[in-house]
Order: C-alpha cells, then sequence, then structure tokens
C-alpha cells in the first residue's frame, strides 16, 4: 500500500537530493501512485557543509537556521553520515588534510527557530516540485529520522567547550557514562533560539530536538501536498503525536525484537509517553539477516505467500475500525494499541502481560513470539471473547488458555459487547474503500453491544 525509500534515494545521503542512480524513481512514483499506493521519503536532519554546490546549505547559511558555538555565533559541525570522498571540497569550508581523509561536516538545523520552517517548506516542496519536472518526487509522507539527533562522532568537530555541561557531576544511568552526555550527539552548548527569539543551550532542549522537528514537517509536507499526508519520526516526546507518528527505530532480524516490539509501541501510545496513536516497529528489521537475504513473502515457497496474503488480507478488512480507532486517538486522545491493563485496570493478571495487546477495546490479538512454537499460552479476562474466523463463543473468561497457533493462523478473539466495522479487503487501500462494508456485533453476557464509525475521504486537511 505504501513504498518507503531509505537514503539510498539522494545523492550521497544529501538531503534534498535525488542520486543519478535512482533518476527512474520520480516515474516510479508516480506509476505506482496512479495504481492507488503512497510514497514515503526519508529525511534527516543533519546538513552537510563540505559540498561545492549545495544549495540546501547555502540558503540555510543565508537564513541563519543552524545550531551554533554561543561565543562565536559559529555554525556548530559534526559528523553524520560518511560521503563519499570523490567531491570536489570547497577550501573555504571546514574539511580534513586530503580527500583520502575526508570527513564530511554537518550542520543541526535548529528546528526551534521561525526562519528555519521556511527554510525547511522551501527545501521539501523543492522537492516535489523540483523546476527539472524529471526530478519531482510526488511524495504523500515524509520519514524522519536520526533525530535525537545522532551524530557519528561525540560532540562537535574540534572538541566540546563546555566541561561542566558535557560532563556534567550527576550521570543519567547511561551505557555509555564515560562518555558524557555527547555520546553520538552535539555538544551540550549548542546554542538554539526559541520562536520567541530567547536562546536555549542544546542541553535544554537536547530531548526536544525531534519534537521541535515534528511540526515544521508536517507543515512543510501539506504545503507541498496541499494533503493530510504522514510524517512518522524516530525521536518523539509528549505532545509529538499531534504532528507525527512514532517508529521504534533500528531493530534487528532476531525473535526477541518481536517482543520489544509490542512493549515498545504500547509504551508509546497507552501509557502516552508520546501520544503518538500512530506507532510502529520495523518489521521484519533494520539489520542482520534483512541486509543479506531476502524476507518478503513472496521470496518463499507458494504456501508461504498465501499464508501471508490471508493475514495481510484481515489487515485490510479491519481498517475501517482501525482508522475509527485512530480518529479517536486524533479527536479525544484514546488510545490505538494498548495493553491488556488499560481495559481490565482491576484485575491484576493482566498488569504483567507483554506478549498480547488489544486494538482499542474490542479486538485481542495474541502473536507467536518464539521461533518453531505452534501454540501460544493467551490470558482471557473477565469478558465475553469470540473468535474471530469462527465468530463463536470461546467460553473463555478470567482463565490463561493454550492456543493452536500454526503458521497460517494469528489468533484473534473479539470482546463481547462491541460491533467492529469492517471492508472487504482490496490490493490497496484506495481501492479497498470502494469496496462493500458490514458489521461483526459481538453480543455481551446481557446480549448488547455497541460501536462506531468514523468515515472521511482520508485526505483533505482540517477534518474533524
Amino acid at each position: 500500500d505504501v513504498q518507503y525509500v531509505d537514503i539510498d534515494y539522494m545523492e550521497r545521503n544529501l538531503d534534498f537530493t535525488l542520486s543519478p542512480r535512482f533518476a527512474g524513481l520520480p516515474a516510479l512514483v508516480n506509476k505506482i501512485k496512479a495504481e492507488g499506493m503512497r510514497f514515503i521519503i526519508i529525511l534527516d536532519p543533519a546538513i552537510s557543509g563540505n559540498e561545492t554546490d549545495y544549495p540546501a546549505f547555502t540558503r540555510g547559511v543565508a537564513d541563519d537556521v543552524f545550531v551554533q558555538w554561543p561565543d562565536t555565533k559559529e555554525i556548530m559541525y559534526s559528523k553524520v553520515w560518511s560521503f563519499l570522498p570523490n567531491v570536489q571540497i570547497n577550501e573555504s569550508l571546514p574539511h580534513e588534510d586530503q580527500v583520502e581523509n575526508y570527513v564530511s561536516y554537518c550542520a543541526f538545523p535548529d528546528f526551534f527557530r521561525n526562519s528555519t520552517l521556511e527554510w525547511y517548506k522551501r527545501e521539501i516542496l523543492e522537492v516535489y516540485n523540483n523546476p527539472n519536472s524529471s526530478k519531482s518526487l510526488k511524495f504523500d509522507g515524509l520519514w524522519t529520522d536520526m533525530n535525537e539527533p545522532a551524530a557519528f562522532m561525540n560532540g562537535a568537530m574540534g572538541g566540546c567547550r563546555n566541561e561542566l555541561l558535557n560532563y556534567p557531576p550527576y550521570m543519567p544511568h547511561l551505557g555509555h557514562m564515560s562518555v558524557g552526555l555527547i555520546y553520538k550527539t552535539p555538544c551540550m552548548e549548542g546554542l538554539h533560539y526559541l520562536p520567541d527569539g530567547s536562546p536555549a543551550r542544546h542541553y535544554d532542549v537536547h530531548s526536544l530536538y525531534g519534537w521541535s522537528q515534528a511540526r515544521p514537517s508536517l507543515l512543510a509536507l501539506q504545503g507541498a501536498t496541499q494533503e493530510r499526508g504522514i510524517v512518522i519520526s524516530r525521536s518523539t516526546f509528549p505532545s509529538s503525536g499531534r504532528w507525527v507518528g512514532h517508529w521504534l527505530g533500528d531493530n534487528t532480524a532476531a525473535w526477541d525484537q518481536m517482543h520489544k516490539s509490542i512493549i515498545g509501541t504500547c509504551q508509546g501510545k497507552a501509557l502516552q509517553a508520546w501520544h503518538c496513536p500512530l506507532s510502529h516497529a520495523v518489521q521484519p528489521s533494520f539489520s542482520n539477516n534483512t541486509l543479506f537475504q531476502r524476507q518478503d513473502p513472496v521470496s518463499w515457497d507458494k504456501n508461504f505467500e498465501d499464508m501471508s496474503r490471508h493475514v495481510l488480507n484481515i489487515r485490510y478488512t479491519l481498517l475501517p475500525y482501525l482508522y475509527t480507532l485512530l480518529h479517536d486517538a486524533h479527536a479525544h486522545g484514546s488510545t490505538v494499541v494498548r495493553p491488556l491493563l488499560h481495559e481490565f485496570v482491576g484485575d491484576r493478571t493482566t498488569w504483567d502481560i507483554d506478549e498480547q495487546f488489544l486494538w482499542g477495546p474490542a479486538l485481542l490479538i495474541t502473536p507467536v513470539m518464539r521461533e518453531n512454537e505452534r501454540s501460544v499460552i493467551a490470558y482471557f479476562p473477565d469478558a465475553r471473547w469470540y473468535d474471530y474466523h469462527t465468530n463463536s463463543d470461546t467460553g473463555f473468561r478470567k482463565q490463561f488458555q493454550n492456543l493452536s497457533a500454526p503458521l497460517e493462523h494469528i489468533n484473534l478473539h473479539i470482546r463481547g459487547g462491541y460491533i467492529l466495522p469492517w471492508q472487504t479487503p482490496a490490493t490497496t487501500t484506495a481501492y479497498s474503500r470502494k469496496n462493500p462494508m458490514g458489521l461483526t456485533v459481538a453480543l455481551d453476557d446481557a446480549q448488547l453491544a455497541a460501536g462506531h464509525l468514523y468515515w472521511d475521504d482520508g485526505v483533505r486537511i482540517g477534518t474533524a
């Protein structure tokens, strides 16, 4: 339904550029959009300061958008991507001795500044409406990465200057305490300017950096596409969910990551740590086997392909219910994915359950978390529960059950007292939305059920 593209599409990982190796990408984007799909590009905050001709950096300097040293007001340079060394180095810009020792210097935009918002909107709009039409990327969403902000060095080029800020006497209990607060991030004395013009130290706003990028990203996206769009951010903070969704960052192709993804997703939504109703993990993963072997369904045998299609069709079938939950989260601050304890807080057994979760109040999901297992232990809180696949009353109540879980089957159960809207699935959301809809009515002990549906065109900005 949606194609994401990582930093490979950029020329030497430079934001707002298109690599010659991806010259056919704009045409591909137009083609898949015509077929009802969507396209999302990735952007990192760091902007290279080494380039001979890089308008994003040049205009950023002119607009005074980058984090600075507090004493000299010069740009604070760090390092992120090791850009390929076959570039002509502008001698007026910071660099190391020779090309073979080339290190990319980058600057971090200060997204708290009003000037940065206007710069960011202009750069993103130019990607969408490039004067060279063959380079225009008609994306539908943004994927913002590395915005903790992350660096590939500790501190800044030339070293940090404020010992107390970077190595405070009371360090948080981090895995790299001996490095100080600058482990893979800029110096804490970096100078920011808040929207009212008052200065702020990076020390004071470090955890807000991803948050500060959230609103500018959404405004820039909507300004370019003139649609609601979507932004997914790796770094978030309370209230980020007003503008962006959250993804859990880089994981590995290991079974324990499945379990951790449930914990991370439930924390992000149900505990309101970020209030990001749209939150997800990278599946199958970011690293390890993912980098070396295909893991998409069609790379396996026909049987696995059919099983995957069956499971994905369930997700498409339930899109009206999921969409309603997302709207409720947007309008009322409720949650989409939630742990069992949030619906059954009086049941102490639910307090320790982190291998099951709910979609909203009504759909209980019990996935397999361990390799080669073909059964799963599920807890059923005190309610009437119906098997999603057979519509039969399970009779399970306030008890654990060992459920069969063959490869082609995910255990789903509907809570009595609720009505789930659904829709006949199609190959993409665009086509699914044109199909017939229906209701699954799951009665409670009093033979009652209730539910609601939110529906709009899915793209307009400013709907309720």
